[in-house]
């Protein structure tokens, strides 16, 4: 796909997205709060000027990528954050109970699970810290992929994170749950000296927009909202998959997103099965991506080359 074509359509996305989050708050009794826009729209337009910069008056091709997709990556999330509150205050039947059969089946006991790392605090530390390096990671895979010279990759991954966000925001509204720690609700005795990232007054969001206790969607205030399937999952996957065969930044990144896949149902108090389902929808996104991103194939009777006589 023309670099122009795929940028507008993700353009096109986003301001679909925004129509949707601006007519659903509008009729309902959700307010917005719009201080955090001005500095997505700062930074979305001054990425997108040195883009321009970079395209019409010194073309340098990886800058301009880097810029452009950096643009759009940050004004999708801007958009897809308040839509997952929005579908988030459906209040749809929680399917929490089929969730912890299918991890029973599996064998995964997420109490048992996550006290191994209650019991080991340099253990769960690690797991906090590499745990909040995703979004970061994200970030630098934009970069790196970009001024890598890998065009297509970089394109197709952005791609795969918007289209893996909007599976997730649609599965998570449809069959909603609230997660392995908020339906343990373990007591605070059982953390020991281990803190995760997700807690259950991180959680309590979540409820209060079911409940309507909470209707102020501010971008300087997001908490994540899905837990089925694990958009963190999705992301990790995303980024093994966006590195593989890219020397020799595979096998760190390989093993990092490993790591906090593992980390997962601890820090984000996640089912093992909401972290497969991420794996899945990043599987399935990848691949969808790429499928607008593959090489033309040329047919013998274009690749014949009329000799002159």
């Amino acid at each position: 796909m023309r670099s122009d074509i795929q940028t507008f359509c993700k353009v096109a996305i986003i301001i679909g997205i925004l129509a949707i989050d601006a007519i659903w708050i509008t009729l309902t009794d959700f307010r917005f709060e719009g201080q955090g826009v001005l500095r997505v729209i700062a930074v979305s337009a001054f990425c997108g000027l040195v883009a321009y910069i970079y395209r019409a008056w010194r073309p340098m091709r990886a800058f301009e990528l880097v810029c452009t997709e950096t643009a759009i990556l940050l004004s999708f999330t801007a958009a897809a954050a308040p839509l997952s509150y929005l579908v988030t205050s459906l209040d749809l039947p929680l399917i929490d109970a089929d969730l912890i059969r299918f991890d029973a089946a599996l064998g995964f006991d997420w109490s048992a699970y996550v006290g191994q790392v209650n019991e080991r605090p340099l253990l769960g530390m690690i797991c906090s810290v590499i745990y909040l390096t995703t979004l970061l990671q994200v970030a630098l895979a934009v970069i790196t992929l970009g001024l890598a010279g890998k065009t297509e990759r970089t394109q197709q991954f952005v791609s795969a994170v918007m289209l893996g966000a909007l599976v997730c925001i649609l599965v998570s509204g449809i069959l909603p749950s609230a997660g392995a720690l908020a339906t343990t609700r373990p007591p605070e005795i059982f953390w020991g000296n281990h803190h995760p990232v997700v807690d259950l007054a991180y959680k309590q969001t979540f409820f209060d927009l079911r409940s309507g206790a909470e209707r102020l969607i501010s971008l300087d205030k997001m908490k994540g909202m899905i837990a089925f399937p694990s958009y963190h999952g999705t992301l990790s996957a995303l980024l093994i998959l966006a590195f593989f065969r890219v020397g020799y930044w595979f096998w760190p990144i390989l093993v990092l997103n490993a790591l906090i896949l593992m980390a997962t149902p601890v820090e984000g108090g996640h089912h093992l099965v909401d972290v497969l389902g991420g794996i899945a929808v990043a599987c399935g996104s990848w691949y969808i991506a790429g499928l607008f991103y593959k090489p033309r194939t040329i047919s013998k009777s274009q690749q014949l080359i009329e000799v002159p006589a």
